[in-house]
Parts: structure tokens; C-alpha cells; sequence
């Protein structure tokens, strides 16, 4: 029996030992890597101190240029806006792991149904991508703890990086630019044959809404001013879509920029790379515009 045991804490300890060897390795490759999920809540959560932060899901990873927005408004910028259609669960989590750092002057979330519709297909899991980063915050664990793997992610460190195993293979090879500041352009131009309107027939979840309110809550509590956003789509929905945000928008005495049917912008091919999404040439513009709304309302 004694032998027994000793057998099994010996496996323990070499489990350990291995996992904790093999998670330094590809924490160093996640950290260095230059593809777009790894490097952007990498350099989020472990080194941007700018005094302006782009947060969203892929519209905003795309749309908002640091370096015009920076020349304009005489501070600094920086896009933490990520693709794959995070959600609430994910942009709470990852503010959670800033302010453990520090605590940027002003906030523009560019906002998107999943933070306050059930969406099939964004949930709880979007949150998993935070997994490198669990145990740095309890905002951040909250969200992990939801997504159903806090305890395997606490338990091996290697388990946290086994979604990003592609990206950290592509390492330093990835697409995304350091020197744009999380910006990624987008280049050609949409295909419009047979494009519709994204509709949104969900019904509103109370925990997203929850977690909206919560969001905001912890900008106020750290005074950092939080701006909501909605930029242009190619073709947009007949409905009010974002009719709940701008109404939660004003009854929390927040700003609003509604641009999501600007005529500057809808309709025009030449300035999408697809329906929901802005090529370089329209987010060089739309961020030129941008620019003169937010000197209007950030103080």
C-alpha cells in the first residue's frame, strides 16, 4: 500500500513537472506570437498602458486606426478589439485583466447583439479565450468559471493553451502588425451578389445583460469614460437593432454613437471588404470621422 501511494505522488509530482515545463514553453510562444487572438490579448492584458482602448469583437478589430486617433486627439491608443464574435462574457474578463495593471483614461466598446442577445452561436465560450490568462483576475476567472473550464485550465497550465495550438505553431508568422497597435486592416472589396441583412430574431438574455451593466458599473466605479459605439454595416436590418443598448446608453448617461445606417457608409462597396466588415479605405475614413465625435465627448 505504501509502495502504491508512493507511485502515485511520484506521478503526481512528474504530471506537474511536466505540465509546468511544457506550459513555460508555449506561454513563451503565445506571448510572442504575432497571430491575431494570441498577440492581441497577450499585449492587452500584459503590456498596452494607453490612455485610450478600442474594445469589441471583429468590427472593431477592424475599423478604429490607432495612429489617426492618436494624431487627433494628442494621446495615446490602442485597438484591444478581437475577431471570432466575443462577447460580453469575453470583453468583461479581458477589462477585469487591464485593470489589474492599470486604468486607461476612456473606453470605446464597440457594441454587438451578443452582448445582450442570446446568440446560438456566441456564448459563454468566448471566454475561453482568456484561458492563458486565468488566475490574474477575479473578473477574469468569473468568466472562465462560466465557460465550464476554470478547473482544467487551473489545474494544467498546458490545457490553457491547447485552442491556440495553431496560432502558437504560426508564432511570429502570424498576420498581425505590431506597429498598427492592434488595428488589421482589411483589403478588397465586398462581393455583393446575394448579401442580406443580418437579422437578429434572439430574445434578450438576462445574464449578457447583467454583465452589460456590470461592465459599466466597474468603468464608472475607476472613472474611466466609457463610450458605446456602433459602426457601419454594408446593408442593415429594418428593425431597431440596436434600439436596447442606445436606450441603456442614455439611462446610464453614456455616449451613444449610433453610425450603424450612416449614409456616408451604407450602400457603398468600395468602402467594405463584406457586409458587416470595412476594408482599409473605410476605416481610414470612418476613423477620420470618429475622431472629431470622441473630442466631443471624451474629457
Amino acid at each position: 500500500m505504501k509502495k502504491l501511494f508512493i507511485s502515485i505522488l511520484i506521478t503526481i509530482c512528474l504530471f506537474f513537472l511536466f505540465d509546468r515545463s511544457v506550459g513555460f514553453v508555449l506561454k513563451s510562444l503565445y506571448e510572442s506570437s504575432n497571430a491575431t487572438d494570441a498577440y492581441k490579448i497577450s499585449y492587452s492584458c500584459t503590456k498596452t498602458q494607453d490612455s485610450i482602448l478600442f474594445m469589441g469583437s471583429s468590427r472593431c478589430l477592424h475599423h478604429y486606426i490607432p495612429s489617426i486617433f492618436e494624431k487627433e486627439l494628442g494621446t495615446t491608443c490602442y485597438n484591444a478589439g478581437d475577431w471570432g464574435i466575443k462577447n460580453i462574457y469575453f470583453h468583461y474578463g479581458l477589462l477585469s485583466n487591464i485593470l489589474e495593471r492599470y486604468t486607461p483614461k476612456a473606453i470605446v466598446l464597440e457594441i454587438h447583439p451578443s452582448e445582450w442577445l442570446e446568440l446560438p452561436f456566441s456564448g459563454t465560450e468566448r471566454a475561453g479565450s482568456l484561458a492563458p490568462y486565468c488566475g490574474m483576475s477575479e473578473g477574469c476567472d468569473e468568466m472562465l468559471k462560466l465557460s465550464g473550464n476554470y478547473w482544467p485550465y487551473k489545474l494544467s497550465t498546458v490545457y490553457r493553451y491547447t485552442g491556440e495550438l495553431p496560432n502558437l505553431l504560426a508564432g511570429k508568422q502570424g498576420t498581425m502588425d505590431r506597429s498598427l497597435k492592434g488595428w488589421k486592416p482589411l483589403f478588397g472589396e465586398i462581393d455583393t451578389i446575394g448579401v442580406k441583412a443580418e437579422e437578429y430574431p434572439f430574445p434578450k438574455d438576462s445574464n449578457r445583460i447583467y454583465l452589460l451593466n456590470r461592465f459599466i458599473d466597474v468603468c464608472q466605479t475607476n472613472h474611466i469614460q466609457l463610450v458605446i459605439i456602433v459602426s457601419p454595416m454594408y446593408v442593415c436590418s429594418k428593425e431597431d437593432a440596436f434600439k436596447y443598448p442606445r436606450v441603456l446608453a442614455e439611462k446610464r448617461q453614456i455616449p451613444f454613437l449610433d453610425h450603424y445606417k450612416d449614409s456616408n457608409f451604407v450602400g457603398k462597396k468600395e468602402l467594405f471588404y463584406d457586409f458587416g466588415h470595412m476594408n482599409k479605405t473605410g476605416a481610414e475614413l470612418f476613423s477620420t470621422i470618429i475622431t472629431k465625435e470622441l473630442k466631443a465627448v471624451i474629457r
